[in-house]
């Protein structure tokens, strides 16, 4: 269970940074905009909930 959690969080690390190079090859390195930064923030949620999921599984394995 523990290496499904590091590959996820792995996973949702890469994303925002794809995501992030990905708008500036599709425009061709013009002037960011507020869409620029709001999907590349919004691609930070999977981290977010699985670093969630990862903390409060944490005291289950132990079990």
């Amino acid at each position: 269970m523990k290496g499904l959690f590091n590959l996820v969080i792995a996973l949702s690390i890469i994303t925002p940074v794809t995501v992030f190079f990905g708008y500036i090859l599709m425009d061709e390195g013009d002037q960011f905009t507020t869409e620029h930064y709001m999907v590349t923030g919004l691609s930070t949620i999977p981290f977010i909930f699985a670093l969630l999921v990862k903390f409060l599984m944490s005291g289950a394995e132990k079990e």
